[in-house]
């Protein structure tokens, strides 16, 4: 019988796993804000003084996704810098761990955009993005590690196979490849945010 010798060595450690998983989890809760402010742009009516102007609809939708990537990003950042310093978690090779991040950002954001783009209200999204981000947090291993199938529904179960891939010297490309595909699939539902 053959084994893999590294599968013992693809998995994180605890400090890790904690400071990763809490990272997703949060993260999750930032990019919230980014949809949940075209609501209150639109009841407040500067959606449609936006919209009159002489620019795309896909520019205005392009900013309101590239403010909450980037404060998506810095927070991720943030996290990775402080738990390394202050926990010793070890999340791997700077570009891999940029890249993962990138990605599951980018995920967050396409299935926050599509919970968002069927509610009619700023709470009811933001409701919805909660409850969302709660579940996958909890069914996706954020806080302790599930050994079921189903946690593979999840970007945080993605996030976290790609870092413990990246620890244990293999490549993140498979976790990466999910991540990317679930945002391509999500992210243009962004679009019917923007609507008069």
């Amino acid at each position: 019988m053959v084994e893999d010798a590294t599968a013992a060595t693809r998995e994180l450690d605890p400090a890790t796993h904690y400071a990763a998983g809490s990272a997703v989890f949060f993260m999750f809760f930032a990019v919230l804000f980014g949809f949940t402010g075209l609501y209150a742009e639109r009841s407040s009516g500067t959606l449609a003084r936006l919209l009159a102007a002489p620019v795309p609809r896909a520019s205005v939708a392009a900013g309101k996704l590239l403010s909450g990537l980037l404060a998506a990003l810095a927070g991720m950042a943030v996290l990775v810098g402080a738990t390394s310093l202050l926990m010793g978690a070890r999340w791997g090779h700077p570009a891999g761990v940029a890249a993962l991040c990138v990605a599951c950002v980018l995920a967050a954001m396409g299935l926050s955009a599509f919970v968002a783009s069927f509610a009619r209200t700023a709470e009811q999204a933001a409701t919805w993005q909660s409850v969302m981000a709660t579940a996958f947090g909890l069914l996706g291993g954020s806080f302790f590690p599930v050994g079921s199938w189903f946690v593979q529904l999840t970007p945080h179960h993605w996030f976290l196979r790609g870092l413990a891939d990246l620890h244990g010297g293999a490549s993140p490309l498979p976790s990466l490849a999910v991540l990317l595909g679930v945002a391509a699939l999500t992210l243009p539902f962004a679009a019917r945010l923007v609507r008069a």
